[in-house]
């Protein structure tokens, strides 16, 4: 039954909107992420545009008009820019003890950025709860691509800001992991985008092992009209001491006119035991919409699905998340969100209701 319904959610995603993968603002104006991030790969410090977008495009018109700065600009000078990510998360959740009420730092992180030569610059992010990126980028591949070498998140699926999304959080990405040291390549001639990585495959900083962390990423960006879509897929591969861990993804995103975006991912994980010779294969699914109700606020809808052991029919989790994204002014947004949570055999009443509050440059 659970094969069958992932079935049908994949076929779903593929005819409806064939596979991608980026943010759904990248989605709305059919950008790369490179178009808004210094990052090549998407999240983190924003450029000059992608600074503009966020003060100017996403708050209600009215307010920004009343409460904007004129010509408000992260970039300190040519060649030093600057960035930060404040996310505050009060929550409400039921236990099956007692009821817990709580405020948790999603998120502290302060970047910056120092250009050296054309294309070609230094990155570090510091914020809490060990998130830690310190690399360097040269674009001097064809076709705008780059080589990146340092301590980085390797470019596997979508990079959301919700912790707790079951294609990060049931993979090795959860947010504020994932982070590794190695070499990055990438390339974008015209409508593709191509990167590769080789890495430690360690959480530590450096490894225990001859063995390597294999990553790579494809997509495809097509636009039909009113329709924006983009089509890709992931591979992850790491042997270590303890086993062999691999992931398979695809991703997709299709904005309509701009205003609704239906996007999906689907991982699957493969876990291989050195110590007692067994492979476990595991399904996590994301799937969801977002809808623009008027400029500043939009309308989140979405479902999870998790199940850690196809052989077993019964153990897995789902998520159902609906609620809204409100951007009164430029560099704040304010999430409310009801988070109805169910497992199998046996459901426990963990449903949770949360507000975040983010401050951002």
């Amino acid at each position: 039954m659970r094969a069958r319904m992932i079935g049908v959610t994949l076929f779903s995603m593929f005819v409806i909107f064939p596979a991608a993968s980026l943010p759904k603002f990248a989605s709305r104006m059919n950008l790369t992420c490179q178009s808004c991030h210094i990052n090549p790969t998407g999240a983190g410090l924003r450029n000059q545009f992608g600074v503009s977008y966020g003060q100017e495009d996403l708050p209600i018109p009215t307010w920004q008009e009343e409460y904007s700065l004129e010509g408000f600009s992260n970039q300190l000078n040519d060649f030093i820019t600057i960035g930060a990510n404040f996310r505050t998360l009060f929550f409400s959740q039921q236990t099956p003890l007692a009821a817990r009420i709580s405020f948790f730092q999603m998120q502290s992180d302060l970047y910056v950025s120092a250009r050296i030569a054309k294309r070609t610059f230094f990155y570090l992010n510091r914020g809490n709860a060990g998130r830690f990126e310190a690399f360097g980028l040269a674009g001097i591949l064809p076709e705008r691509g780059y080589v990146k070498v340092g301590w980085f998140v390797p470019d596997f699926g979508v990079r959301v800001d919700d912790h707790n999304v079951f294609t990060r959080d049931k993979t090795l990405f959860a947010f504020g992991g994932g982070h590794d040291a190695g070499l990055e390549v990438g390339f974008f001639p015209g409508i593709f985008a191509f990167t590769a990585a080789v890495t430690n495959g360690a959480a530590a900083d450096r490894d225990n092992n001859q063995a390597k962390a294999l990553t790579g990423k494809g997509e495809i960006r097509l636009n039909f009209a009113s329709i924006n879509l983009r089509a890709g897929g992931s591979y992850y591969n790491n042997a270590g001491s303890n086993g062999v861990t691999t992931l398979l993804g695809v991703h997709a995103i299709a904005s309509l006119r701009g205003n609704l975006t239906l996007f999906g991912e689907f991982v699957q994980r493969r876990d291989f035991s050195n110590a007692t010779q067994i492979k476990t294969f595991s399904n996590i699914l994301s799937v969801g919409a977002d809808y623009v109700l008027t400029p500043g606020l939009d309308l989140k809808i979405g479902f999870e699905f998790y199940d850690p052991d196809t052989k077993y029919k019964t153990g897995t989790e789902s998520r159902i998340v609906f609620g809204f994204e409100f951007y009164p002014i430029g560099g704040i947004e304010l999430r409310p969100l009801y988070v109805i949570r169910k497992e199998e055999p046996t459901d426990t009443k963990n449903d949770q209701m949360i507000l975040l509050m983010h401050v951002y440059l």
